[in-house]
């Protein structure tokens, strides 16, 4: 009978932080792309060691939860497994015109995002959507591209849905397709009248999901990403890449 059963054995502490930290990313308390407090204030947060914080914080690296970067910078990563982020890296580094086929992806489900965050959307995100709009706006005056201000509003939308899946699903793509779309943003989008364009575009989007109206949010949202997947197709083109 006794060879049934094994001794349980009591738990690390790394254990005990690893289960921890993946709890609160699994529940979208932490979110992707996040950066974690320093080693010295996160062990202290936790009651723990900082070699014990360690461990686990390369235990997390190693299942794909963590990035650990230069200068001990910890930053969560989507939870998408390696069985699909890794071809996925793959896919999109072969071939030039599979960056297209990811933006068609991407278009489609952020049309969905934008429904279900005119669904979902609290007073606090809203706010939040028109300070990176008022961003968006400062940056087309001074003439700057406004690639950061763009992205933070889609990142915004999508956190928005209040659906831990599809923002670790989107961080995905956006990972897949940042270094591409940033190298050819600055040629794509470099006239004034393509981001004033889009500017009223995500005006527009803003306005849907304050008015709480999921049809116009996916409507407004399909009109801008199409224009901004037809001028990336276009500018890429004439770029070479395709």
């Amino acid at each position: 009978m006794d060879e049934l059963y094994t001794q349980i054995k009591p738990k690390r502490i790394s254990e005990e932080i690893v289960n921890q930290l993946k709890d609160l990313i699994f529940e979208g308390k932490l979110v992707p792309g996040e950066k974690l407090p320093p080693e010295r204030e996160l062990a202290k947060s936790l009651n723990v060691s900082r070699v014990s914080l360690r461990e686990a914080l390369n235990t997390l690296q190693g299942m794909g939860l963590l990035e650990i970067q230069q200068g001990n910078r910890t930053f969560v990563r989507p939870i998408t497994t390696r069985s699909i982020h890794d071809p996925l890296v793959a896919f999109s580094k072969n071939g030039p015109s599979n960056i297209l086929k990811l933006l068609e992806i991407r278009k489609y489900l952020e049309v969905g995002s934008a429904s279900l965050a005119a669904e979902r959307a609290t007073s606090e995100e809203i706010q939040q959507l028109e300070k990176i709009l008022k961003e968006m706006e400062e940056d087309l005056k001074r003439n700057h591209l406004g690639a950061k201000s763009d992205f933070d509003f889609h990142s915004a939308i999508v956190g928005a849905t209040h659906n831990e899946a599809y923002i670790h699903i989107m961080q995905t793509l956006y990972d897949l397709l940042q270094e591409d779309l940033r190298i050819a943003y600055g040629d794509i989008f470099r006239k004034k009248d393509k981001r004033k364009k889009l500017l009223v575009q995500h005006q527009d989007m803003l306005k849907a999901i304050r008015d709480h109206d999921p049809e116009k949010a996916s409507k407004e949202a399909l009109i801008h990403l199409c224009f901004a997947f037809e001028t990336w197709e276009i500018g890429l083109s004439k770029l070479g890449k395709y």
